[in-house]
C-alpha cells in the first residue's frame, strides 16, 4: 500500500534542522520497511524549507507513521505536525 507522510517544521528551527540534516539523510536511506518511493523538501514562498513530503510503500498505516515517529526530526521535536494518510493513486503510476 501506498502513504503519503507530510511534516512541517516548527518556525525558527532552521539551526537545529541543518544540525540534523545527516542525521535525517542515514534515517531516509535504511534499507528496510517501509519502502520510500519519493521524498524531498516542502519550500515555502521565499524557498525555504518548511517540511517534508515522503511517499512510502508499506503494508500498514501503523508502519508509515513508526517510520515518521523515528524520524531525528521528530524524535528532536522539530516538527509543528506530521501526518500520515493512505494514498489512493488515481492517475499516473509508479
Amino acid at each position: 500500500m501506498l502513504f503519503i507522510g507530510i511534516a512541517y517544521f516548527k518556525k525558527n528551527s532552521e539551526s537545529k534542522h541543518a544540525a540534523l540534516r545527516s542525521a535525517f539523510t542515514e534515517h531516509l536511506m535504511q534499507p528496510l520497511n517501509p519502502r520510500i518511493k519519493l521524498a524531498g523538501a516542502i519550500l515555502d514562498d521565499a524557498g525555504a524549507r518548511s517540511g517534508i513530503f515522503m511517499l512510502l510503500e508499506t503494508d500498514t498505516i501503523e508502519m508509515a507513521r513508526a517510520y515518521l515517529e523515528a524520524s531525528p526530526y521528530q524524535i528532536s521535536g522539530l516538527y509543528q505536525s506530521a501526518d500520515v494518510n493512505t494514498l489512493e493513486l488515481e492517475v499516473g503510476h509508479l
